[in-house]
């Protein structure tokens, strides 16, 4: 089966400190490179993650706040100035296209570019591809705001090792065994429902600066992993409402609801910086399967 990786290039929020970068996720699934949001030095991030930018195949933007955006024009030059010889898609909230002209002047010499091409997304399957979608719903900030989840769809495979066994050429015969049905080799019945089986459906959900709402729980429903911003602990509560964030609890309560399988907590505020484990602890106490990423950690699946 193959892995989904997950890298945490940024696990700050709008205050970066020595130890955490602006928010970046990076999702690797065979070809396919998914960036979430893009902080100031996000770029330089790839680098000690030793990941290669030039692979980033779309990028997915939450919401235009300086923290999520920064880094956008820096890696578009970095991207230019490698020869990133792709179309780039981006994808994002309303106003995404506006911003995009602003960030791309930022950057871009005459004569320097390469294509790149905007889309501004509402709730729903944004993205249908034949082995995985793309979903995503609104959220309740101060500003138009997005969540996303990643899907692969379950799928029917055949066991390869036991398909070897039977030294069957390739060809007609292999594709009558993977839909499941019966052939003749020999004289030799064998019956392609001992072959195959199911790999499940496996999903990435990443919320991140919004208050409490609905739309958490249907969007992360049945998720492997839920990636979910915990910037304030139980003491910053008001604080979390005033400025439309979670914090560490409400992100547990959104995965216990949402019947994740694991809490990844992150988009943390530099005021837990010298003890995240308060953020983890406060988070465990309602969902138990919960941890904190740090700069750099990788999640596979």
């Amino acid at each position: 089966m193959e892995k989904i990786k997950l890298t945490f290039l940024g696990t700050g929020s709008a205050i970066p400190t020595a130890k955490r970068n602006h928010p970046a996720v990076l999702l690797q699934y065979k070809d396919e490179n998914i960036l979430f949001d893009c902080g100031e030095g996000t770029q330089r991030q790839f680098r000690k993650a030793k990941l290669n930018p030039c692979k980033i195949t779309r990028i997915f933007i939450t919401h235009w706040h300086a923290d999520h955006v920064l880094g956008i024009p820096g890696l578009l030059q970095t991207l230019m100035l490698n020869g990133y010889n792709r179309t780039l898609n981006i994808y994002g909230p309303s106003g995404t296209e506006k911003m995009m002209q602003l960030y791309i002047g930022l950057f871009a010499h005459k004569g320097d570019k390469f294509p790149i091409k905007v889309h501004e997304c509402k709730e729903g399957k944004i993205i249908k591809e034949k082995e995985f979608l793309i979903q995503a719903e609104k959220m309740q900030h101060d500003t138009p705001s997005l969540a996303y989840s990643f899907t692969i769809k379950e799928k029917t495979r055949i066991n390869k090792e036991k398909l070897a066994k039977l030294k069957i050429p390739n060809g007609k015969l292999i594709s009558e065994l993977a839909q499941g049905k019966k052939i003749n080799v020999n004289g030799k019945i064998i019956d392609g429902k001992k072959l195959i089986y199911t790999e499940p459906q496996r999903k990435i959900t990443y919320i991140i600066d919004t208050l409490e709402n609905p739309n958490t729980i249907s969007l992360a429903k049945n998720s492997d992993i839920l990636i979910c911003e915990s910037t304030y602990n139980e003491q910053g509560k008001e604080l979390a409402k005033n400025h439309k964030h979670l914090t560490a609890k409400q992100a547990a309560e959104i995965a216990k609801k949402s019947k994740s399988k694991k809490l990844v907590l992150t988009h943390l505020s530099q005021r837990n910086e010298q003890n995240p484990n308060i953020i983890l602890q406060e988070a465990k106490k309602v969902f138990k399967n919960s941890i904190v990423a740090n700069d750099l950690d990788v999640v596979e699946i």
